[in-house]
């Protein structure tokens, strides 16, 4: 018997060629296709990519032929001995399965059905891994399309009679003729049978002759079958009916205004009004003008508004109408962070979790004691899902919170991210603080944009011109058009909230603070680099401040998050030094009365203003905000630093300054800013190729590398799955991020006297006084 899968340790038997492509076929169909018409996610997929509903036809036969013959390479004698234990896989079987239907007489086979695509099925095939390159990927284990196979080893046909068993089930299902026999065997060196390398060469020009411009047939192939063999592969493993559990998860009804409303816009009101009730007995939530006209808005817009000012509540009021307009299966809220999809997910979505979930890098440790008061009712719910299933185990949900990188990272050819298309498609989409997308993920988000056919509202406190401009060259509406449409929203924007100062040093700043602290008022202090905000922390150790930045234990710096919102909550709590990083400006709700802060990009600025004062109360004084310019421009670039010296001459002409202001101001100083350049978005760019991570979804340079510490390591407390002792740790000096061979590849060992839990961990080393970890 020829197998496609190895017998798992269970015992459930192994899984035969034949039998893994049905059940793959099986997948698709019941994925996409509802007897002769395209099922709801059909549709969804048809209309996600742009194809009319006249290609449906096409769509279904030439994904019935990728789906029966995908594992055809696996048919060799290299395969069947690497699956019993007895041999070894030379070429991957998805690059020889590709290689197999190149042959001339298997193109003229398929030729017999018109709507066959050759070229089409041919690099859907040898992609379904996202492992083909015309290159060899860097470190890759395996030659490339075109590369000479030097090996002098035979590549047999093995059982070619059950080869051929499989390709009847193709012509019969598509209408061909009889099957071509394939040859047995090939050599590698050309000496007997076929010329391997010669096959080779020609499947690689069909490949590179395969573009892709406006015409979307292919990507959408080539995802399709992506997301059909994970769960043809994935759902009888489990012991789930395939047809069955898919029936369950994508024949559901639409979502409507009525479910967003019950399941997350009204818990949220009744918690903000217990809270706000604690001061105010007689409040009573209501929505503000500009969330209830949020509903009027079109398939594409973009939601300006303030911090603070309600924005999430009026883009789920959006989407609950355009899930009425529109009709849609789910509803996907993007945050640019781990800690903000977090947040989003804990304040909004999490009183559903049956239909919700929450999907960042470490969602499963996020939710862990999320809800630890035994009071909360969502204490006592689950909102996992089935891991066992990968990334179609969050199939069966239907409002998401998760970082944008979960699901948009398919532009780069990530594989658990195209497994997410099927529930991407047929969406109603939120992007928020999209002015903190660097330019390689901004760059991404507007090939998206062009390419694909989705309701997507986009949102933030602040956008350059340039970037809104191209936003609205695809189509979004800006909202509002006119703040003075909206008096709530035109009374907060237009309310004197801070009085800006430059300072021309750090040590200047450490005199505001000392005064600030005496006065019992709450100081958040804001730099450019862990590196600073480390010694900032140490050098005014004597005030207890609490330092927050990304270079903490994963366990440590959600403890730090939470002290810091419990501190800043509590007015009672007297003077509050905060010194942090950049992760302050969309992770942290906070009120501070004065901000402290190096120079930084224009909208980073205006971010951070916007966590003073944030809640503009008429018994405060104006917001004090004082800037100074940081030692060394770095993570940022001159030309950004320079520009944000210019933005400050003007606000500090000011007496005091409001967010309109800030808004024109920042219009003004970006009006003229150089379109970004984009970079590559793989998924469209690759044509008939598929080279998975050869780009990556953000821009800029990793500086950090995973570890964890020796101490977790010597302790036992390393196990895998364990991201709770994660700790991003410098990549220079390389000393501090070691190779250990009883850590995975991805992961280093690093010192734990580089290591406190108040202050993270440090370039040099820390003694006991520091609170160094021994």
């Amino acid at each position: 018997m020829l197998l496609a899968k190895k017998a798992p340790q269970d015992g459930l038997g192994a899984k035969s060629l034949l039998d893994h492509s049905c059940e793959v076929l099986q997948a698709a169909e019941s994925l996409f296709s509802d007897g002769e018409q395209p099922s709801a996610l059909g549709f969804a997929w048809l209309r996600f990519f742009r194809l009319d509903a006249d290609r449906w036809s096409q769509f279904r036969d030439n994904l019935t032929a990728s789906a029966l013959l995908h594992d055809i390479g696996k048919a060799n004698d290299g395969f069947q001995g690497a699956m019993t234990g007895r041999g070894e896989q030379i070429v991957r079987h998805e690059h020889l399965s590709a290689i197999m239907l190149g042959l001339p007489a298997m193109s003229a086979w398929l030729a017999g059905n018109s709507l066959l695509q050759h070229d089409a099925i041919l690099s859907a095939v040898a992609c379904h891994h996202l492992k083909a390159s015309p290159r060899p990927p860097k470190y890759a284990g395996y030659p490339s399309f075109g590369e000479r196979y030097v090996q002098q080893n035979l590549l047999a046909i093995n059982e070619p009679e059950e080869v051929h068993e499989l390709l009847s089930v193709v012509a019969k299902r598509l209408g061909l003729s009889p099957p071509p026999v394939l040859p047995s065997p090939w050599s590698f060196d050309g000496s007997g049978g076929e010329d391997f390398d010669q096959r080779a060469r020609e499947t690689a020009g069909i490949l590179n002759r395969i573009r892709v411009r406006g015409d979307l047939f292919v990507p959408a192939l080539k995802a399709a079958l992506i997301a059909a063999d994970a769960a043809g592969s994935g759902l009888p493993r489990e012991g789930h009916d395939i047809s069955s559990w898919i029936a369950s998860v994508f024949r559901t009804s639409p979502l409507k205004a009525q479910d967003i409303d019950n399941a997350v816009l009204q818990p949220r009101k009744a918690e903000i009004e217990v809270r706000r009730r604690t001061k105010d007995p007689h409040f009573s939530f209501r929505y503000q003008d500009f969330q209830e006209r949020a509903t009027e808005l079109p398939d594409r817009a973009l939601l300006l508004a303030s911090c603070g000012a309600g924005k999430t509540v009026a883009a789920w009021r959006w989407i609950g109408a355009r899930l009425d307009h529109r009709p849609a299966s789910r509803a996907i809220f993007l945050y640019p962070t781990r800690a903000t999809a977090t947040e989003g997910f804990k304040d909004y979505v999490s009183h559903a979790p049956e239909a919700a979930t929450l999907l960042s890098g470490t969602a499963g440790f996020e939710l862990q004691g999320m809800f630890d008061n035994p009071d909360d009712p969502r204490s006592e719910r689950s909102y996992e899902t089935d891991a066992r299933l990968f990334a179609i185990g969050v199939w069966e949900k239907r409002l998401f919170s998760a970082t944008v990188d979960q699901f948009l990272s398919f532009m780069q050819q990530t594989y658990a991210s195209a497994c997410l298309l099927p529930v991407l498609v047929d969406s109603v989409v939120v992007i928020d603080e999209i002015h903190s997308f660097d330019a390689g993920l901004f760059s991404t988000l507007i090939r998206f944009l062009q390419a694909f056919d989705l309701p997507v509202l986009c949102m933030t406190a602040s956008l350059p011109a340039r970037r809104r401009q191209e936003l609205e060259q695809l189509g979004f509406t800006v909202y509002p058009q006119d703040l003075a449409e909206f008096r709530d929203l035109q009374n907060r924007a237009q309310t004197p909230r801070y009085q800006v100062h430059r300072l021309d040093s750090k040590a200047s700043a450490i005199g505001i603070v000392e005064d600030a602290l005496q006065q019992g008022k709450r100081v958040l202090w804001v730099v450019n680099s862990v590196d600073r905000c480390q010694g900032l922390a140490q050098s005014l150790s004597r005030h207890q401040p609490i330092c927050y930045h990304s270079r903490f234990r994963l366990e440590d710096r959600n403890a730090r998050h939470r002290e810091l919102i419990r501190r800043f909550a509590d007015e009672d709590s007297g003077a509050l030094l905060a010194i942090t990083t950049q992760v302050c400006e969309m992770s942290l709700d906070l009120d501070a009365d004065v901000l402290i802060s190096e120079i930084a990009p224009i909208t980073a600025l205006i971010q951070r203003m916007g966590r003073c004062n944030r809640h503009l109360k008429t018994d405060r004084a104006l917001g004090a905000v004082y800037l100074y310019a940081p030692e060394n421009e770095r993570p940022y670039t001159k030309e950004e630093i320079s520009a944000a010296q210019r933005f400050l001459d003007d606000i500090i002409s000011e007496s005091a300054i409001d967010q309109a202001g800030l808004e024109a101001l920042l219009e003004e100083h970006t009006r003229l800013d150089a379109r970004e350049r984009r970079q590559l978005a793989t998924f469209l760019d690759d044509g008939g190729w598929a080279r998975g991570g050869a780009e990556a979804l953000r821009g800029g340079e990793d500086f950090t590398a995973p570890a964890v510490l020796d101490v977790d390591l010597e302790s036992g407390r390393w196990r895998p799955g364990a991201v709770g002792i994660i700790v991003p740790v410098p990549r220079w000096p390389a000393k501090l991020a070691q190779h250990d061979k009883r850590l995975p590849r991805y992961l280093r060992r690093a010192p734990a006297t580089h290591y406190s839990e108040s202050l993270g961990f440090c370039k040099a080393p820390m003694d006991d006084s520091q609170g160094a970890l021994r």
